[in-house]
């Protein structure tokens, strides 16, 4: 007896104009065709597909190809990718795990095709078939153990001039499986052998990193860069590559400023790193933070499945660059140029090692204590010199044209169980072409494979919000009121109009009652520990909708323990878009996660 399971398959191609596709697996054996159902509009799908085969060893003597390819109504349907399987492996044991998609080569090619996760086992008889693979099974219902991936991320103001061709100082090589490097004002002409400064900056690159890594992904606007390498071993783990830029110079339109982002999975955990170059001088602090929100609103209709605000969809967000935050230091206000007393005075604290009292007067460290810029990230402790305004050709030396000032940031958001911990951060002072020195930090962040799609166990998995209540929204329509409603989305359950309150009119403390129950696709409560409801809130026009607002719940604080099968309890949230709360806006209720058992 052969049994084949094919159970799901992630980071596959966007075949269809909506950016998504309509995927299928199909494959051979013993002249019968077999095929999973279509999911549509996904490049996650799960078919947790079962196919059963009587068959002797000898028909073992074979190699079965499976193919994952998009449904298309209209027309020829697409390949996405394709694996071949020996059969004559499983006379020695289950095969069972995610295989990487390769053409119709059989090669590994550019376009990163995913993969997929597939069981065979093989048996003489069907009891022990199936035996060996509830074996394969409860191993993998909880194998979701946390690894850490080590990233560097390293962000420069390169200051239109080309960069030297050793970047140790910044950059140390071949010691992390990822690197992330971000740069503004990155545009000078290019050198000898480049057509434009683009190509200049990626060889550059490139060339530093060395044979044994692969740029995986870059994106640039205008003078803003983000690139990824990855050791050429680990590249095949890193899927679902997506870009989104923002503009928010001038009109918010010219490119001069704004933000470039890179959205990848690595394996089943999802990253999104954004660089960006932030409104300058020092009286334009309100404009930073609405650069920093306006990035952030902007990427969030682009990057992701859910097309909903960064930090409700990705694990891990980094977000670099010449952020622009001065020092407030002494009387200096909104005035671009400091005294020379007070620019003399920061540089003797320099020089003495007084960082700790220069940085209590930050911008950005005063901005996020308010609330105001960059709810919920994090960032380390900047136990080095202000990285700008230095001299070009000079170790260190500050120039008095501008308030020394750690303009060049790194900063962190999580929604995983476990932090990121920050390894080292540093600058690379002994780099002098520019009137930044390049900053970078090594975090060390977890990372994961998600268990088994279902629990053979579990018959149905059930989450049910009641009590929920809406508290201080703000002002949508001319009357000072709202009318809002809610909008409940997840990778864990199709999206559908069931899936949204009624509205509630007039108000800016609605009360939502009979709010509809969800559920799971996921049918097994170890694998929804990775998951999170995201609450929208959104005001109803006569035409359109505005959002409000989000809130995240992750699922794991609401699972019932293993020997229980319900569990309620009550949150209280406040609402968060862009980066920022939404004044004092608040959302509370009952969550109830109910686990039916088989038999």
């Amino acid at each position: 007896m052969l049994h084949i399971q094919v159970d799901e398959a992630r980071g596959l191609l966007a075949a269809d104009s909506n950016g998504l596709s309509d995927p299928y697996c199909k494959f051979i054996f013993m002249k019968k065709k077999s095929k999973t159902k279509t999911i549509p509009k996904t490049l996650r799908p799960i078919w947790h597909a079962t196919f059963h085969f009587k068959a002797n060893a000898s028909d073992l003597e074979t190699k079965l190809l499976f193919q994952v390819k998009d449904e298309d109504k209209f027309g020829r349907n697409d390949f996405l990718g394709e694996i071949t399987v020996d059969l004559k492996a499983v006379l020695n044991g289950p095969i069972a795990g995610w295989f990487s998609l390769k053409n119709e080569k059989g090669e590994e090619d550019e376009k990163k095709r995913g993969q997929i996760r597939i069981k065979i086992a093989y048996e003489q008889d069907k009891e022990k078939c199936s035996r060996a693979l509830s074996i394969i099974e409860q191993k993998q219902l909880t194998d979701s153990k946390t690894q850490h991936l080590d990233v560097f991320v390293g962000t420069w103001n390169v200051g239109n001039a080309p960069p030297p061709s050793d970047l140790s100082a910044w950059i140390p090589k071949d010691k992390y499986t990822l690197y992330v490097i971000g740069a503004q004002e990155c545009k000078y002409k290019p050198r000898e052998g480049f057509t434009n400064c683009e190509e200049d900056w990626l060889k550059t690159l490139t060339n530093y990193m060395g044979p044994k890594y692969i740029l995986l992904k870059a994106k640039s606007l205008s003078e803003m860069r983000i690139c990824l390498f990855a050791k050429k071993e680990e590249s095949f783990k890193f899927i679902n590559f997506e870009v989104a830029t923002e503009a928010t110079g001038i009109g918010h339109v010219i490119a001069n400023k704004g933000g470039v982002a890179i959205s990848v999975s690595y394996n089943d955990t999802t990253f999104c790193f954004i660089n960006a170059h932030l409104a300058a001088h020092q009286h334009k602090v309100e404009r930073r933070n609405s650069d920093v929100q306006e990035i952030m609103n902007g990427i969030s209709k682009i990057l992701g499945r859910l097309k909903v605000d960064v930090q409700c969809q990705f694990d891990h967000i980094v977000f670099m660059g010449d952020l622009n935050y001065r020092l407030d230091y002494g009387d200096q206000g909104e005035k671009k140029t400091p005294s020379k007393e007070q620019f003399d005075e920061m540089v003797s604290m320099i020089k003495g090692n007084e960082l700790s009292k220069l940085f209590k007067v930050d911008q950005l460290q005063s901005q996020m204590a308010k609330g105001r810029v960059f709810c919920g990230f994090k960032e380390g402790r900047y136990n080095f010199a202000p990285t700008f305004k230095v001299l070009r050709q000079k170790e260190l030396a500050y120039t008095p044209e501008r308030s020394p000032s750690w303009c060049d940031r790194i900063l962190w958001h999580s929604m995983t169980k476990e932090w990121i911990e920050q390894m080292d951060l540093g600058a690379g002072f002994d780099i002098d072409t520019s009137d930044h020195k390049p900053v970078y930090t090594v975090l060390r962040m977890p990372v994961y494979n998600l268990p088994s799609i279902t629990d053979h166990t579990v018959s149905s998995i059930t989450i049910a919000l009641d009590q929920v209540k809406c508290f201080r929204l703000p002002t949508m329509d001319q009357n000072g009121l709202a009318d809002p409603y809610l909008h409940l989305m997840g990778t864990f359950f199709p999206d559908s109009p069931s899936n949204v309150s009624k509205v509630i009119k007039k108000t800016l403390n609605p009360v939502f009652d009979n709010l509809p129950e969800i559920k799971s696709s996921v049918l097994n409560p170890e694998r929804l520990k990775h998951c999170f409801l995201i609450i929208k809130i959104a005001d109803k026009d006569l035409i359109t909708s505005s959002t409000i607002g989000y809130t995240v719940l992750p699922l794991r604080w609401f699972l019932p323990e293993r020997h229980k099968t319900t569990k309620t309890k009550m949150f209280r949230h406040r609402i968060m878009k862009g980066g920022i709360y939404i004044g004092n806006a608040v959302i509370q209720g009952q969550v109830t996660i109910r686990v039916d058992k088989k038999g």
